[in-house]
């Protein structure tokens, strides 16, 4: 006997529902249904449920992603904020679908509350590393905030910028004295997107960024994993083509290996791999 989805969620038993779905993804569709609800939390709840869910199977969330881009013109902030990163999650993995959420997320990048403006900002930048004719013309909004958003705004929009510039370095490479100005007094909670798009313009042009990389070090030693993870990125990126400019940070980043932030280890291990370094084999 299936479960009954819509009983789950207005019990708010997103633990069972995720373990069902899971098992069973052809569930997906009734979790879908239970947007449709009033209460919020249900809808709040079903749309984190999906982001995970649709993560690690995007192809069988794929026939709802309308579901889910309909709910960013929700005039509730809170739903708004949870289909935006549902959406950036999904998305982004099917052209049509992010060409559908691309121009309602412009949108939303000037929205009243700053939340919405931020994960507006996330969306984009992982529709534009997958699709970046789609967001090209959000780039000057995505500086703004970076020039003068929160802490928060400036770290979702840096981080935005970076996912852009993998693949259209041209895109932000003028934007690397604005970075480092913006580095000057981000706190390291929120320095973990300059660091990443400082990373992303340092993998097509390292000598730009060269000076930077003994900062960048420092970074590995501030025991804050979102400073840590997108310092190792960015050297690993700007090693990836000039090898000898980060060899001081190798055996800094050797030890990360050993981290028990999964998302720190990770990208050591990718660093290393790009550095050609042993112990990423």
């Amino acid at each position: 006997m299936k479960p009954d989805i819509k009983t789950l969620a207005l019990e708010r038993k997103f633990g069972e529902i995720e373990k069902a779905v899971y098992e069973d993804r052809a569930l997906i569709g009734a979790l879908v249904d239970t947007l449709s609800e009033k209460n919020g939390d249900v809808r709040s709840g079903a749309l984190n449920l999906l982001s995970r869910v649709g993560f690690d199977y995007p192809s069988d969330t794929r026939p709802h992603l309308p579901a889910l881009i309909a709910l960013l013109d929700d005039p509730d902030m809170f739903i708004k904020i949870d289909a935006a990163n549902a959406v950036g999650n999904l998305g982004f993995s099917f052209k049509d679908s992010a060409a559908q959420a691309a121009p309602k997320l412009k949108l939303m990048l000037d929205h009243e509350q700053s939340l919405v403006r931020q994960e507006a900002a996330y969306a984009l930048g992982n529709i534009g590393f997958a699709h970046t004719d789609l967001v090209r013309d959000a780039v000057p909004r995505l500086i703004r905030m970076l020039e003068g958003g929160d802490d928060d705004e400036r770290e979702a929009a840096a981080h935005a910028l970076g996912k852009v510039g993998i693949n259209a370095p041209e895109l932000i490479r003028g934007i690397l004295p604005k970075l480092v100005e913006v580095l000057e007094f981000s706190k390291e909670a929120t320095c973990g997107g300059v660091l990443f798009a400082l990373g992303a313009i340092g993998l097509h042009y390292p000598e730009e960024v060269a000076g930077l990389v003994p900062r960048l070090i420092r970074y590995l030693d501030s025991g804050h994993p979102n400073a840590v993870k997108n310092a190792v990125a960015a050297l690993g990126n700007i090693g990836s083509g000039n090898p000898d400019l980060v060899k001081d940070a190798v055996p800094r980043i050797r030890k990360l290996m050993d981290s028990t932030d999964i998302d720190v280890k990770m990208n050591a291990k990718v660093a290393l791999g790009r550095l050609g370094d042993p112990a990423a084999m």
